[in-house]
């Protein structure tokens, strides 16, 4: 991944790693998109709807800050890009789709694909039916969380990216009761990728869909680990076991944690974890 960053800007990029930054701005339209977003949005306050417009399609957001975040992560790193088998239409299962940003990436990568996403917050979810409907996609969009569990649950929408399942009944919190399913009953039969992205219900839902994992070719899981929160040993193992080569990139966590380690939202760190059959 690049170590350039939107919020630093075109000539921060010049200044750092100039070859890398000028092979990028020739090659990639994801890459000039990206600082031609962070132009247009650098004045809009946080959490506040906007449309920009990529490949001649227009992108509804909710929060600029987490989607030029994102869309750095997906589009220009490309995060969920996979080998495909030629002649198969591929699965793309987003659990967490928030505004739909994978599912846009396919449709701009790979033309015809299936979608199906899962998406707990109203709001978020309303956003990214948009997108899905302006891009074409070939799929449906679930209003749920998914868990280890089926049933209610509490849920702390932030308007972006981080909203997340509570423990418990909210005490001085903004919740709202969500429906909770199992993920494995909603996987097809093939799923060529499956991203897991929950907020900290991933280690849960890895347990619950593991008898489903024989149907998975590629696993992508954005992981929020805690002093309190262990289970990405057993998370991996229990993917090893399944057959997938598991491969761990560090997205954000502290840089000397034997010295200090300082919780972001909640989680002393984020990881993506790659789970790809050899």
């Amino acid at each position: 991944m690049s170590g350039i960053y939107h919020s630093r800007g075109f000539w921060w990029g010049m200044i750092r790693q100039p070859a890398w930054h000028l092979r990028e701005w020739a090659r990639s339209p994801a890459y000039r998109a990206l600082h031609r977003f962070a132009r247009q949005l650098r004045n809009q306050p946080r959490f506040t709807p906007a449309t920009v417009v990529f490949a001649n399609r227009r992108v509804h957001l909710c929060d600029p800050a987490s989607f030029l975040s994102a869309w750095d992560e997906i589009f220009v790193n490309r995060i969920y890009e996979i080998a495909l088998d030629e002649g198969k239409v591929p699965c793309l299962v987003d659990a967490g789709a928030n505004i739909g940003l994978a599912a846009l990436f396919w449709k701009w990568r790979y033309g015809r694909f299936r979608y199906l996403g899962i998406e707990p917050d109203p709001a978020v979810a309303a956003c990214c039916r948009r997108n899905l409907q302006e891009w074409d996609v070939d799929g449906e969009l679930i209003e749920s969380a998914v868990a280890g569990t089926e049933g209610r649950a509490w849920f702390a929408p932030d308007g972006a990216d981080g909203g997340r399942l509570l423990a418990a009944a909210p005490a001085g919190v903004r919740a709202i009761s969500v429906t909770r399913t199992c993920l494995s009953r909603l996987l097809p039969e093939r799923v060529d990728l499956l991203k897991i992205d929950v907020e900290g219900a991933e280690g849960e839902v890895l347990i619950e869909i593991a008898p489903a994992l024989p149907r998975v070719r590629a696993l992508f899981v954005e992981w929020h680990g805690g002093a309190h929160r262990p289970g990405l040993g057993a998370a991996i193992t229990r993917l090893e076991a399944a057959g997938f080569d598991c491969f761990v990139q560090v997205a954000q966590g502290p840089t000397h944690p034997f010295l200090a380690v300082r919780p972001a939202n909640g989680f002393d760190q984020q990881l993506n974890l790659y789970a790809v059959r050899p």
